[in-house]
């Protein structure tokens, strides 16, 4: 049996063409009410094509950005103000503008999440080469997802390596940023190294020779794929025409 998360199984296309909606409808949509229900859909989509970990860690993003907008805007925003149990008075526009920003940011990046988890860099290779796109764009897109999770890997590395040293790298915000200097400086020395060592091996590959690449195991795009891609399109451009036609 498929254990694959439904995500996973579908075209490469897919996740991108729905998380691209997520994003442009978070910037159309006008009202807290809309974009916070957009941000639930998009919540309830990651967990049922198996990326719930992308809510895990939106939240872990967007619960501190919040916070700070709420400081900013709701506790020193402008005037009318109305009465709040702990801080006093609140700014009214400022406690609407923080809910707006902050589900629009989170359905964002709960989108971003979910499309870089579920990602498939040979499937989208694969995906890209037979639809004739030209290689380099579709390696740049590959290399660009896939640098994080190295940088983040190596990070890690480098992190037990100065822990197993006696380096504190764990413990309070200032513990974090004390050691956060001789944690970047070797991390940018390896991943300079690493690039000149990858640009020479896709070099050696052919990567800028012209013409026509032959896919060797494509995915499928089944008609319910293409039908994802074109009602999330539909969605957006409808949208984009409410908003123009009810200003």
């Amino acid at each position: 049996m498929n254990r694959m998360a439904p995500g996973r199984r579908a075209h490469p296309f897919t996740p991108g063409a729905v998380a691209l909606a997520v994003m442009a409808l978070a910037v159309l949509l006008p009202d807290t009410t809309e974009t916070t229900a957009l941000y639930l859909v998009t919540c309830l989509l990651a967990v049922l094509v198996g990326a719930s970990r992308a809510v895990r860690l939106a939240l872990a993003v967007i619960v501190p950005l919040g916070a700070l907008l709420f400081i900013m805007q709701g506790i020193f925003g402008a005037e009318p103000r109305i009465a709040a149990p702990v801080f006093g008075t609140l700014s009214q526009p400022g406690l609407a503008w923080t809910a707006s920003q902050t589900s629009r940011l989170a359905a964002i990046v709960t989108a971003s999440i979910g499309f870089a988890t579920l990602f498939d860099p040979h499937r989208f290779l694969q995906a890209a080469i037979a639809r004739r796109w030209p290689f380099g764009v579709a390696f740049l897109v590959v290399a660009s997802l896939d640098a994080a999770e190295r940088l983040g890997e190596q990070a890690r590395r480098l992190r037990e390596a100065q822990r197993t040293r006696g380096v504190a790298v764990r413990g309070s915000l200032a513990i974090r940023a004390r050691a956060l200097p001789a944690l970047v400086f070797p991390l940018l020395l390896t991943s300079l190294t690493e690039a000149d060592d990858r640009a020479l091996a896709l070099e050696t590959r052919g990567l800028a020779l012209p013409g026509h690449r032959t896919a060797l195991d494509p995915p499928a795009d089944t008609g319910a794929d293409r039908a994802i891609r074109w009602l999330a399109a539909g969605v957006v451009i409808a949208a984009g025409v409410w908003r123009v036609v009810a200003r």
